[in-house]
């Protein structure tokens, strides 16, 4: 029995002696073929020699405008902020009575003294000296 991995007589004895030959000296390249291949080398290097211009810079503004959708999501932005300005501000009816009527402590102004400070940060800063 043979092993496939040593056995040489593989039917490719005419062929690997020609490939032995074409290997033992190699043909030169002729002076036309030697042109044509220069010519094409210069014409792909041409190609790579004109390099694009460098986009302009963007400010941060603008990189997070881009960031957030561009100036739609800005006019929703504004929108909703004005929406929500608009509500807190003068809220409607029905906003009073899904909870924020419930919020208050009591009915009456005098039980609600406790919300309010008589003496603010900065009245009470300028009343104490230095001295005490």
């Amino acid at each position: 029995m043979t092993d496939k991995y040593t056995d040489k007589d593989d039917g490719f004895a005419g062929l690997d002696a020609l490939f032995d030959t074409a290997r033992a000296a190699p043909a030169p390249l002729s002076e036309d073929m030697l042109d044509r291949l220069t010519r094409d080398a210069l014409d792909v290097q041409a190609g790579f020699a004109a390099s694009p211009a460098a986009p302009p810079r963007r400010g941060r503004l603008a990189g997070w405008l881009a960031a957030i959708g561009g100036w739609p999501a800005m006019a929703t932005l504004a929108t909703a902020g004005v929406a929500g300005l608009w509500i807190g501000a003068m809220p409607p009816a029905f906003v009073e009575t899904l909870g924020l009527g419930s919020a208050t402590a009591s009915d009456t102004a005098e039980d609600d003294l406790y919300l309010v400070d008589p003496l603010p940060g900065f009245v009470v800063s300028l009343t104490m000296g230095e001295g005490s």
